[in-house]
């Protein structure tokens, strides 16, 4: 069964989202010191810091999604992780070579590292969902 749930595109809302998901992943079995819970809960909260800076439009909330797609037998299955926000018209980027003082610039570098692929897709009417794949623990 996928995860979804709406937040407000506040700050408020961007952690909330990380904490849910952190007790989805322990829900679904995912061990709560593993390195593929961490990996997936700052992919999470990158996303959703994210969509509530960037992807902003007041009275909206941010969708999150997550799919667990189970592995063929003895395979590595996958985490889909969406967010989806109103602001089709500002698509993500990774900044190059972020200040080396500054306190934005790296989320997307923290999630290109972390993810196996990630992108963006429109999101009818309006907006546009940002994903990013991880691999899921054995078992």
């Amino acid at each position: 069964m996928p995860f979804h749930q709406q937040f407000s595109s506040t700050r408020r809302g961007a952690r909330l989202a990380r904490l849910l998901a952190t007790q989805q992943m322990a829900d679904w079995g995912w061990g709560r010191d593993g390195e593929y819970l961490e990996a997936a809960e700052l992919v999470v909260g990158e996303l959703a810091a994210n969509a509530v800076t960037h992807g902003r439009v007041p009275g909206r909330d941010f969708l999150l999604t997550m799919t667990l797609v189970r592995p063929p037998e003895g395979g590595s299955g996958i985490l889909r992780i969406e967010v989806a926000d109103s602001r089709g018209e500002r698509l993500p980027a990774p900044v190059a070579m972020p200040c080396p003082d500054g306190e934005h610039g790296r989320g997307l570098l923290l999630v290109s590292a972390l993810a196996a692929r990630w992108g963006v897709a429109p999101r009818f009417p309006s907006g546009k969902t940002v994903w990013a794949e991880l691999p899921s623990p054995p078992g």
